[in-house]
């Protein structure tokens, strides 16, 4: 049939009456409005309606061009929203919690369900052909060939889909197939020399109910397709109770399917993917008949680690040195992040399918409490401690046949054999033999139950199981079932059956380790001796040690035989050497550079790679000085000194002409085989090359505030002073304060070591400037504790004065301006110039009535005026210790009630007794102490 006859354009009764229709319809007369611009030619009222209709409220924005478009987007995966995700978040925890608190051994088939897979009804259209189509399910259609489009649909609760330009096909009840070839009927009368094809896109969602002994029972809204498993899932699983064997699928109150897991899991047999209906339950009944497994099964052995809930413990005691050196890396770690600063962790992304809450993208560490120079030498130390305890810990090479002791017994560890599995030697070990549960149905055997187990483990003994039964009068008894009886033998409730390992697993072999060509266990024969083995395999490699072998030979009681031979004897037959070998001897060979003490040359001094090389024979200075690289610019290029050991006496030093000895981009001295300038090298010898003295690529000063040019100069002259570099920078403003300058020059050394060695003995670190304010400081600031765990805290201005590596000169600025030679300061590296602004005000800190409070400054006003103004002293105050910090630094602390108090001042007056009591203030009061230093507001 050929397209529909155009319809004439609608009249003013036509568009009133599309008009009554829209307002008729409310919100799916919009949807049919904004469909209409879109329609083809020629579709009436009637089918728009029949359109808008069927489309619904999710089809508002779903345009059905003529020419062909993309798939709309509700034909993508649908997501779930947060609401959603935050509630199957919820049940997954809860389920993981209630089987952690489950004990006893793990279930067969149990891992089925370790993980709840909470899926999505979207596809990709590969849904087979053999689907049946229902209510709910949503397809995609495309029609190509004399008419071009696609569109969505979706089955109605009529079991029908509606096809613009088209009209309705009714597919419910039909598989994919039968549904194409029906659309593909109904398309071909409206439309010649077209092809259909149909996808699902997604699938409808039916509610079925989960009972019965499942962690969580309830109701699950599932895809159509959803197999048991995936459901079971959505539940947790069977509990400790439920049965694996008869999973049952309950419609209209009676059972329409059951399923047993144990031949789907085992062998893959069955088929989970039964076709749920709305309504459906799925129940899972109380296990009757449950026996444990135990020993070398092979599924048995095979299971998770966390069996029974003790993976951790089991890894320690399999490996004790493991364990060991786990604990050790922990406490490490731990002292590392105290030592280091708060960090900013890194934003985290949040999943769209992660199910969690949101979470913040950027989360900040809680800095660690202060610590003082002590608590961190202390753990610094701690961490070294740990670090050599770690390395010792670390596995041995293989000629190290030292012993493993344990820290706390005394006791050698056991010998690790790597041929035995970590079940096996805990087994051995503890006496914890690995276990898992199993369901037997009616008249199973114990054949039965080694099937499901897989078999026996490779390390079981010969074919016999032990089966353990508890009598009705509550006596166990038990008895062997060989093998080829088991299928004689019905299990029942309660019967524990255990295959037993082989004990001994070394037949007619004999081991070769260390330094061999080929390290391994080789087959022994009657009268075998080491020599013939060694040439059989060509064992001896060229720097094989041939001066002695060894031979540890292991009883069958367990005890140990050792014996020694000459390599070169035992290959050339000699009787006495040419031991004979029995079952379990180990050979070991070893090498010649085993005997050999490490030969090692070193370089220090300015050079790019300094430190410890190997030695070889015919090396010279001037090789070695190639191999530690390029002197820096710092480094003296004319000397450098060769120390060579004497037996531990001093040092053979002799001088070397670096001119002579340096390598350049062009040319190096490998001609140069004079043994006085460029001398041969022995082990043990040392080259060090020097720095030239006060080497600096520039040496730079900074003064900042009150200048008519603040920041960094270079020193330009070799004794530049403050008064030139206060030149430099253009003088000072109207609004300096030089009488309140501060001089800082830091004491820090390029050699960490050393500058923590002056911290800890009090060289450093500390202000001198300091000497009466640290005290009163301290005093102040222990009052403020951490509101969490009551720890006195370090207050950030005090911290800053006592241990910074900054230390303040103080200077006479008035002076060194007008020229006076004794007060101007010779400028070093590195040094610091702050010129603050002018203040009128002077400070009081301590024990007055105001503890933290700034005052104007009048002429003639002395430090006992400032105390009247603070409102007298308390009773904790010190008297005796008042002190008076001007504002260049200098402190007064003698008859300081009658000094003259200036612009800048601070009088500081410290407490009698120490408080723990709050101060009732708020501390940061204390930037005034900022201010006083002229550290921070400028």
């Amino acid at each position: 049939m050929g397209l529909p006859r155009a319809r004439p354009a609608p009249g003013p009764e036509r568009k009133d009456s599309m008009r009554h229709v829209v307002r008729k319809l409310g919100l799916a007369g919009l949807v049919a409005t904004a469909l209409a611009g879109q329609v083809p030619q020629g579709m009436d009222l009637q089918a728009l309606k029949q359109m808008a209709t069927s489309q619904g409220v999710t089809g508002a924005t779903e345009a059905v061009p003529a020419s062909r478009t993309t798939l709309p987007a509700a034909t993508a995966p649908d997501r779930m929203d947060e609401a959603r995700r935050r509630e199957e978040d919820r049940l997954d925890q809860e389920i993981r919690a209630m089987k952690r608190r489950e004990k006893g051994p793990r279930r067969f088939a149990a891992d089925l369900f370790e993980i709840r897979q909470v899926g999505t009804a979207a596809t990709d259209g590969g849904i087979a052909e053999d689907y049946v189509l229902g209510t709910g399910d949503q397809l995609a259609l495309n029609v190509f060939g004399s008419a071009t489009f696609e569109v969505p649909a979706q089955v109605d609760g009529r079991g029908e889909i509606v096809i613009p330009k088209v009209g309705t096909v009714k597919v419910g009840g039909l598989t994919l197939a039968q549904a194409k070839r029906a659309v593909q009927g109904t398309v071909s009368r409206n439309f010649s020399r077209t092809s259909v094809d149909l996808q699902v896109v997604k699938l409808r969602e039916v509610r079925v109910f989960v009972m019965g002994e499942v962690y969580k029972p309830g109701s699950y809204l599932v895809s159509s397709l959803s197999s048991l498993i995936n459901v079971l899932g959505l539940a947790g699983g069977p509990t400790a109770a439920g049965s694996y064997r008869d999973i049952r699928v309950m419609r209209g109150g009676r059972a329409v399917t059951h399923f047993d897991l144990y031949p789907f899991r085992a062998e893959g047999l069955g088929n989970p993917n039964v076709a749920l209906q709305s309504g459906d339950t799925v129940f899972v009944p109380l296990a009757q008949n449950q026996i444990v497994l135990e020993g070398a099964f092979q599924r048995v052995v095979a299971q998770p680690g966390d069996a029974t809930k003790k993976a951790e413990a089991d890894e320690a005691n399999a490996d004790p040195l493991k364990a060991q050196r786990d604990r050790l890396r922990r406490e490490m770690k731990a002292i590392e992040a105290r030592l280091a600063p708060a960090q900013v962790a890194p934003a985290v992304q949040e999943s769209e399918t992660a199910g969690r809450e949101a979470i913040p993208r950027t989360a900040v560490q809680a800095p660690a409490p202060e610590l003082s120079l002590t608590e961190r030498a202390n753990l610094e130390d701690r961490l070294l401690f740990l670090k050599r305890q770690l390395a010792a810990l670390q596995d041995a090479p293989p000629d190290d046949h030292r012993l493993r002791l344990d820290p706390e017994t005394g006791l050698p560890y056991p010998a690790q054999d790597p041929l035995t599995p970590d079940w096996l030697r805990r087994w051995d070990q503890q006496g914890v033999a690995p276990m898992m549960q199993f369901e037997m149905r009616a008249g199973e055997s114990a054949a039965d139950a080694l099937r499901f187990a897989g078999g026996f483990a490779p390390e079981a003994g010969p074919g016999t199981l032990t089966l353990r039964r508890r009598t009705a009068a509550g006596v166990i008894t038990g008895e062997d079932v060989p093998v080829t009886g088991a299928a004689a033998v019905i299990l029942q409730r309660g019967d524990v059956l255990s295959a037993l390992p082989q004990r001994e697993r070394t037949g007619a072999v004999v081991q070769v380790v260390g330094w061999a060509r080929v390290p391994g266990f080789y087959a022994r024969t009657q009268g075998l001796r080491v020599g013939d083995l060694l040439k059989r395999e060509a064992q001896v490699l060229p720097d094989t040690y041939r001066a002695r072998g060894e031979v540890v030979r292991t009883q069958v009681d367990g005890t140990t035989q050792y014996f020694s031979f000459d390599v070169d004897k035992a290959l050339a037959g000699d009787p006495a050497q040419d031991l004979v070998l029995e079952d379990r001897d180990r050979v070991e060979l070893y090498r010649v550079e085993d005997l050999r003490i490490p030969m090692m040359v070193k370089v220090l001094g300015p050079v790019t790679r300094p430190g410890t090389f190997a030695f070889h024979e015919g090396m010279r200075a001037s090789d070695l000085i190639f191999r530690a690289g390029v002197p820096l610019k710092s480094a003296d290029r004319l000397v450098a000194e060769l120390a060579r050991s004497r037996d531990g006496k001093p040092s053979e030093v002799i001088h070397l002409d670096l001119t002579k000895l340096l390598s350049t981009e062009t040319a190096s001295p490998v001609a140069l085989v004079d043994d006085t300038v460029n001398p041969r090298l022995r082990p043990d010898d040392q080259i060090s090359l020097f720095e030239k003295p006060d080497f600096k690529v520039h040496r730079t000063v900074r003064i900042s505030g009150q200048v008519a040019r603040p920041g960094s100069y270079a020193l330009d002259t070799d004794r530049p002073t403050l008064s030139d570099l206060l030149k430099r920078a253009g003088g000072l403003t109207p609004d300096a304060m030089p009488q309140a300058g501060i001089f800082l020059r830091r004491m820090s050394t390029a050699d960490a070591s050393l500058q923590r060695a002056a911290e800890e003995s009090g060289l450093s670190g500390a202000d001198p400037t300091a000497k009466g304010i640290n005290e009163i400081l301290e005093r102040l600031n222990e009052t403020k504790r951490q509101p969490n765990t009551g720890q006195l805290l370090k207050n950030p201005v005090l911290h800053g004065l006592l241990a910074g590596n900054l230390n303040r000169m103080v200077v006479d600025f008035g002076a060194a301006l007008k020229g006076d030679a004794q007060a101007d300061v010779e400028l070093e590296d590195g040094d610091e110039v702050i010129i603050p602004r002018a203040t009128d005000g002077a400070y009081v800190v301590g024990e007055t009535a105001s503890p933290f409070a700034t005052y104007k400054v009048h002429p003639g006003m002395k430090v006992s005026d400032m105390l009247k103004l603070a409102g007298g002293i308390t009773r904790n105050a010190d008297t005796w210790n008042i002190r008076l910090l001007k504002a260049n630094g200098r402190i007064v602390d003698s008859w300081v009630m009658k000094q003259p108090v200036g612009p800048g001042d601070t009088v500081l007056v410290p407490q009698r007794f120490r408080r723990d009591t709050s101060w009732q203030e708020n501390l940061q009061a204390l930037t005034p102490i900022a201010l006083i230093l002229n550290a921070i507001k400028l």
